[in-house]
């Protein structure tokens, strides 16, 4: 498996990844941190491959305009995760282009490819998570009983270019707390595959499972640019103020939506009501502090907007089926 990166109008490899084709490695985990440092601004990747499985961290922080060429010579199926920033990319021949936005993700089949990513110099420094199947790995776990994996495989069959679907889906609380986990693993050797290995099955079943029950709803929603950005700036404000939220009236005021546009948009976008997403970003927060142990519960219970302990503590058993002093044991 041939991975080059070349700036386009140079025509100088930046960057070059040789691994074997099903990615076995001889200590059964391999892993690789890459340094960029070029006229377009710099970039870190980390990659971490073991038997049918390739991760890669992106961090990306752009001076410049880019164009760079992308090559790969061995088919695959990328699990895309966009963190921070937009990605854009232009497919070699056929015209086809690809824009994932800020916290949006998609599964993506790429046979031999040969195309282009371009983007305009940013600010923030831009971040994605991409995982990679090979078609035999992706194959073992694809059940043929759903219609929108079928229309994905038959493409993979034929070996054309394709995505899961057109429409991007957002990443959940969920989605980001498994993200972050695999990010962040500090396990090693045969533990630290295994770890991986199950994080990576539960993001593709999540993806599967969103896909499966709200791609058919989205296609029928339209919602105004201007709106989709209000919405969007909601859920930023819901996730920067999770200890004391604002009412929904307030959060509609904030953004310039009425309260019923507010409701109705939010659950169509990410598939959750207001207070729903709020729950649900408060009950993973919980988990990662348990886990950390630098809070105490109560510390944790006031931190997530809890005034009662037992309030919280019957919320986080009902999420998890499990106590919050259970999670320390």
């Amino acid at each position: 498996m041939v991975v080059r990166l070349t700036d386009a109008d140079l025509e100088e490899i930046i960057y070059e990844r040789n691994l074997p084709s099903d990615l076995k490695c001889q200590d059964g985990i391999a892993e690789n941190i890459s340094l960029i440092d070029c006229r377009f601004g710099k970039a870190t990747m980390r990659e971490t491959w073991f038997e049918g499985v390739h991760i890669s961290h992106g961090s990306i922080s752009l001076q410049n305009d880019i164009s760079l060429k992308l090559e790969s010579d061995t088919p695959i199926i990328e699990m895309h995760f966009n963190l921070a920033g937009t990605q854009y990319a232009q497919v070699y021949g056929n015209g086809q282009k690809f824009v994932v936005r800020e916290r949006q993700h998609n599964m993506f089949y790429m046979p031999e490819f040969e195309g282009y990513i371009e983007s305009a110099r940013q600010k923030e420094t831009s971040q994605m998570l991409e995982i990679h199947l090979t078609e035999a790995y992706f194959q073992r776990f694809v059940s043929t009983d759903s219609t929108l994996l079928n229309r994905f495989t038959e493409k993979i069959d034929k070996k054309e270019l394709s995505m899961l679907h057109h429409l991007h889906m957002t990443i959940t609380p969920y989605m980001e707390t498994l993200v972050q986990q695999i990010l962040q693993c500090s396990k090693q050797g045969i533990m630290k595959r295994l770890f991986l290995e199950s994080k990576v099955m539960e993001l593709l079943m999540l993806q599967i499972e969103q896909f499966e029950t709200s791609v058919e709803k989205k296609q029928s929603t339209v919602i105004k640019a201007n709106d989709a950005e209000k919405i969007h700036h909601a859920r930023h404000l819901l996730e920067q103020n999770i200890s004391k939220p604002y009412s929904l009236l307030e959060l509609s005021r904030m953004v310039g939506l009425n309260d019923f546009k507010l409701k109705k948009g939010f659950k169509e976008v990410f598939g959750n009501t207001v207070f729903g997403y709020l729950h649900e970003i408060r009950m993973q927060e919980a988990k990662k502090l348990l886990l950390d142990q630098q809070k105490s519960i109560h510390e944790v219970a006031e931190y997530c907007g809890y005034q009662y302990v037992q309030h919280f503590s019957t919320a986080f058993k009902k999420r998890f089926g499990i106590t919050p002093g259970g999670m320390r044991v």
